[in-house]
């Protein structure tokens, strides 16, 4: 009886938790964002820091100024793409509907096969403005809540200063103390690796399946390949789905097969090879992540957070292995959560 009593105790706190994570979503997620933003800063701030030669000389508020530059100037290219091109696709719909209807009507002469297919009711059940609207709303409400966001980026900065004298009134036992920098030591460097690591990847692969699209002559090869950049982060998946796009709209542009095989068969290729050759190289064991816990947790929070916790699927069950293998008694969920069972030295208890 006393063994039950933690058992159920256990997964009343999971359900708990994940009533939390539903309900206080329009709460959390501009606060997770925000934190984000601001590790990404940091760690743009810390590679200038590390430039040979100049690095050291700059000062920390020019660091900063050049950083904030920086991540302006992506967003500002980031978001003029997003806009352009979502207004000419849905714009182009109509054109993409008699392109389909062409098609429908060449299946029938070459199959004879007679298709009844009313094509009203084909767009009625699937249309590709809801989907790229769906998508489109991702990023303004990010947009809508940008002011809030900001805010918050603004006040970590300010409160990062002080970090280490809170710690230090918090955990006076330098044993509780080390425990805990440890413990956020390898957060940021584990979350930083995979990040950092997964949006240069991201990068090529976007790239090099720009060419493919551009050389083929695809209509909006520049907001695929965006697209394509951002699916990236989602494991599994999200390869398929950046796959699946530009494929069909090649089929619907061209009304060929040939264009939709080679755009095909060049971004499956390129993800193949990144994913399953270059990928585990250069990560390495670094996550130590089991597939199937992946995929789980890929469900999870993308049925707690949408399309975004499926983005932060992967850095938050990085944490949560850090953290369970810091203390004995969850560190047993932490050997569950790695691929090996294998839990690196540094993250036991010190």
């Amino acid at each position: 009886m006393p063994r039950i009593i933690p058992i159920a105790a256990g997964f009343i706190i999971v359900y708990l938790f994940g009533l939390v994570l539903i309900a206080g979503r329009s709460l959390l997620i501009p606060i997770v964002i925000a934190l984000l933003i601001w590790h990404f800063l940091n760690a743009i701030n810390l590679a200038i820091s590390k430039t040979p030669k100049i690095g050291k000389k700059i000062p920390a508020y020019l660091r900063f100024i050049c950083t904030f530059l920086i991540v302006g100037l992506l967003m500002n290219i980031l978001f003029r793409i997003i806009s352009e091109n979502v207004t000419d696709v849905i714009n182009a719909s109509a054109r993409y509907q008699a392109n389909i209807q062409s098609i429908i009507n060449k299946l029938d002469s070459t199959l004879h096969i007679k298709t009844n297919i009313q094509l009203d009711y084909l767009f009625n059940d699937f249309a590709i403005q809801p989907i790229l609207l769906n998508i489109y709303d991702v990023f303004t409400s990010i947009t809508s809540s940008a002011v809030l966001i900001g805010l918050y980026v603004v006040f970590l900065f300010v409160e990062q200063h002080f970090f280490s004298a809170k710690m230090l009134a918090l955990f006076p036992q330098t044993k509780h103390r080390k425990i805990l920098q440890n413990i956020l030591l390898h957060m940021i460097h584990d979350t930083q690796t995979y990040l950092g690591l997964k949006t240069f990847l991201s990068l090529i692969t976007a790239f090099l399946s720009w060419i493919i699209m551009r050389f083929v002559g695809l209509d909006f090869a520049a907001f695929w390949a965006l697209l394509i950049f951002f699916l990236n982060y989602i494991p599994n998946i999200g390869a398929i789905i950046a796959t699946l796009f530009p494929s069909v709209l090649a089929i619907i542009q061209f009304q060929a097969w040939l264009p939709c095989l080679i755009i095909s068969c060049g971004i499956v290729s390129i993800q193949f090879i990144l994913g399953n050759f270059v990928e585990p190289r250069v990560l390495g064991q670094s996550l130590n992540l089991s597939p199937l816990v992946i995929l789980v947790a890929l469900a999870f929070w993308g049925a707690v957070w949408g399309v975004l916790g499926m983005f932060l699927s992967v850095p938050i069950t990085v944490i949560m292995m850090i953290i369970f293998a810091h203390f004995d008694s969850t560190r047993p969920i932490s050997v569950l959560l790695s691929q090996n069972g294998c839990i690196q030295k540094t993250y036991a208890k010190l």
